[in-house]
């Protein structure tokens, strides 16, 4: 092959076949060739030099190159084994510093952190599923408060299948899984910044986001964010390679989380309009599609909504709809100019990922967008109600900070030393990475704050065990019914007294829901036998109930003989009696 052939294959005809031009010409090439590393390998074959920034041995997608020299298959062996050797001790260590925090550093009686109360009613859709739900026909989730299906299937699929496979119902399977989840989140943030930059990167990436003291603190929480964003990851990272494969892992990032399915549709559109073979792109739009029509379909067969999550997640937060206060507070309202400040910014650093597309716009894409539709969502949506000082510190922001790690080593590892020549001779790259690290450690004193002392009321693992073991010693078999606004203590029912889910029953259920009139009380001739009908129809045998709940008091008043007063149950405040039906 002469040089111009060569220019003209890697540049276009003219080309000053500077390396530059070649890493462009070749991607450029390369990225519309279905032959894969045949076709490139063809070329590399016929006299072709490796051109910047692309290696002979670490091919990991279809455009990078393998030499022909017959000892490169070992060493593109060997690289490929140092890779996966290198994730593999990312996870492991991830895994390690969250179960020490876990385990040793916070106290083993605090079962969850105590702004991450929500795990315990994932945990409760999860477990009423798997015991009630899925003997249903068709199976479905199922739940005491009617949320089964606000924020996405996966998640409770996930633990019930735990639940099963274990033989246990223990909430630390849940706190598990988002440990691997965010052990996970490591691995693919390691090997995008590897793959799209260079293997600093990738390490200082995993690094910033193993040792974030915020991130540590979130990841054991039980939360499903971990989730949702490790399959959005693992979207980007199969892509393109394995198209069909990346359109699924949107599609289940899409059942994980209301948000994530915004997110997962926004990753496909970039997608689809790049540069990719049309084989490519039609693969990734069947993974994504055909699970997503499934879902939509299941979801309005159960709610009457196709697009359920996003509809109440909009409805109950963004619009104000489930918000406690009527104004706004001082440091709400302190709190809205900055929070709107970073979605401009973020919202601006997206589009301009996305027009521009530099190398991996797709991370930069998720990354700047993520943060845009969290700060937004608070700061622009009546959800600003809700709004604490220490929402900093939770789960809303544990990606944001993760994608803040990887943005600084791009900056220090891979921008600087292509603008700045001597930069990466220096070694300052390095020094400014560890700096930063050991900067970050200092917020662990907030972290620490809400281990020792908590943000709000923390449920404490011996007050559910004295609950549930109260329970036990009176529970004579049939239904329980209970308040549906207390999933802990659900828990301690299922956990520590062995009560099966199909035989918790929560308020909701009875006629009351379906009532259409002011108050049931003062219609009480004809709602009256329809409640008594109702405790004899689902074999009530318990009732639990905080005090002043007016209907289930009118009844004990009404047939004293009925119920046999147990008194309260300990550290709950719950009054438990026992019901004699005729």
């Amino acid at each position: 092959m002469d040089e111009a052939m060569r220019r003209e294959l890697l540049s276009g005809p003219g080309s000053s076949g500077e390396p530059e031009d070649q890493t462009a010409g070749l991607r450029g090439l390369s990225d519309q060739m279905d032959g894969g590393f045949s076709g490139v390998r063809a070329l590399q074959a016929a006299g072709l030099e490796a051109p910047m920034e692309l290696e002979w041995v670490d091919a990991e997608d279809d455009w990078t190159i393998e030499p022909t020299a017959p000892e490169s298959e070992r060493a593109l062996a060997g690289s490929g084994l140092k890779i996966l050797a290198a994730a593999a001790g990312f996870f492991l260590i991830a895994v390690a510093t969250r179960a020490v925090f876990l385990y040793l550093v916070t106290d083993t009686d605090l079962m969850i952190p105590s702004w991450s109360n929500d795990t315990w009613h994932r945990w409760q859709i999860a477990f009423l599923s798997k015991d009630v739900g899925f003997a249903q026909d068709p199976a479905r989730l199922w739940d005491l408060k009617g949320l089964e299906y606000y924020w996405g299937v996966l998640h409770p699929l996930v633990l019930a299948a735990l639940f099963s496979l274990t033989k246990s119902v223990d909430v630390m399977l849940v706190r598990w899984v988002t440990i691997i989840a965010g052990a996970l989140n490591v691995v693919f943030i390691y090997l995008l910044g590897r793959r799209f930059w260079n293997n600093r990167v990738g390490i200082a990436a995993a690094l910033f986001a193993i040792l974030n003291p915020i991130i540590i603190f979130n990841d054991p929480s039980g939360m499903v964010e971990p989730l949702s964003f490790v399959l959005l990851l693992a979207g980007i990272y199969f892509f393109p390679s394995r198209s069909l494969l990346a359109g699924v892992l949107l599609a289940l990032a899409a059942m994980s989380r209301a948000e994530a399915w915004l997110m997962s549709a926004g990753l496909l559109l970039a997608m689809m309009i790049g540069n990719q073979p049309s084989g490519r792109k039609i693969a990734l739009g069947l993974g994504w599609a055909l699970p997503v029509l499934f879902y939509m379909k299941h979801l309005l067969l159960r709610t009457g909504n196709p697009i359920y999550p996003i509809y109440w997640n909009f409805l109950a937060n963004a619009a104000g709809k489930w918000q406690f206060r009527e104004e706004f507070t001082d440091y709400q309202l302190a709190a809205r100019p900055v929070l709107v400040a970073v979605f401009v910014v973020a919202s601006i650093a997206a589009l301009i990922s996305l027009w521009k597309r530099p190398k991996g716009y797709l991370l930069y894409l998720l990354g700047f967008g993520a943060t845009a539709f969290i700060t937004g969502f608070i700061g622009l949506t009546a959800y600003l109600n809700s709004y604490e000082t220490w929402f900093w510190l939770t789960r809303f922001f544990v990606f944001p900070y993760l994608f803040v790690g990887l943005l600084l080593a791009v900056f220090f590892l891979a921008w600087l030393p292509s603008k700045i020549r001597w930069w990466d001779k220096s070694g300052l790259g390095p020094v400014a990475i560890t700096g930063l690290l050991v900067a970050v450690q200092f917020s662990w004193p907030s972290v620490l704050h809400d281990v020792q002392q908590g943000y709000t009321r923390r449920v404490i693992a011996s007050d559910l065990r004295e609950q549930g073991e109260f329970v036990a010693a009176v529970y004579r078999g049939g239904t329980i019914l209970i308040p549906d606004t207390n999933p802990p203590f659900t828990y301690a029912l299922a956990h520590f007294a062995g009560v099966h889910g199909q035989d918790i029953e929560g308020q909701k259920y009875g006629p009351i829901y379906y009532y259409e009139g002011d108050d049931p009380l003062s219609d009480w001739e004809s709602f009256g036998p329809e409640m008594w009908n109702w405790f004899e129809k689902e074999n009530v045998t318990t009732l639990i109930i905080y005090k002043g709940e007016r209907l289930f008091e009118r009844m004990i008043t009404e047939r004293p003989e009925r119920f046999t007063d147990l008194g309260i149950i300990p550290q709950s405040g719950l009054q438990i009696y026992l019901v004699n039906l005729p």
